[in-house]
């Protein structure tokens, strides 16, 4: 049982450092965009490793993007334990995973949910009230719905691929 514990963790980790590898060397807004990919790996992070794994993930994700993105060292990390806070309350509260059966509409729900808060904190975070990024409506609101839908995304193919692929093997 143990290591199927510690496979569950390394899997996790993995996912962070996935997360780094796709997001971690592009500026923003350009990472902003690819939130399809960070919220697919703390979906299927959730669904591998149960209650925490998104937020372990996070929390590894964090860590590296505050290594590699030195501009804005502690939100990075803020922000993405926030975020996998967020993946695996909303899923537990969705009820998103019924024994080792990920419900997609739930998940997707959830996933929806836990970007658009994220998004919404970030940019009240970065654009209005620290001023660190300009506050462009256009450009936000372009971001904002393009991540809420990302994260739909991101949470429908996490289901699909775990329920597909991927539960008969944890």
């Amino acid at each position: 049982m143990a290591s199927n514990r510690s496979r569950r963790v390394a899997l996790a980790s993995l996912f962070g450092v996935l997360i780094l590898v796709s997001m971690g060397f592009l500026p923003a807004p350009t990472s902003d965009f690819l939130i399809i990919i960070e919220a697919f790996f703390l979906a299927l992070s959730f669904l591998v490793v149960g209650k925490g794994g998104a937020t372990y993930t996070g929390f590894v994700a964090g860590l590296l993007l505050t290594a590699v993105n030195i501009s804005f060292p502690p939100l990075d990390f803020i922000f993405a334990v926030f975020f996998g806070v967020l993946v695996d309350v909303t899923c537990l509260a969705f009820g998103a995973k019924n024994g080792p059966e990920a419900r997609t509409a739930r998940l997707t729900a959830a996933m929806t949910v836990s970007t658009g808060v994220i998004g919404f904190v970030a940019y009240y975070t970065t654009a209005v009230l620290t001023n660190i990024v300009p506050n462009q409506i256009g450009l936000d609101a372009t971001i904002l719905v393009f991540g809420v839908v990302s994260g739909a995304a991101g949470g429908y193919i996490a289901a699909r691929v775990w329920n597909k692929y991927l539960k008969s093997r944890f």
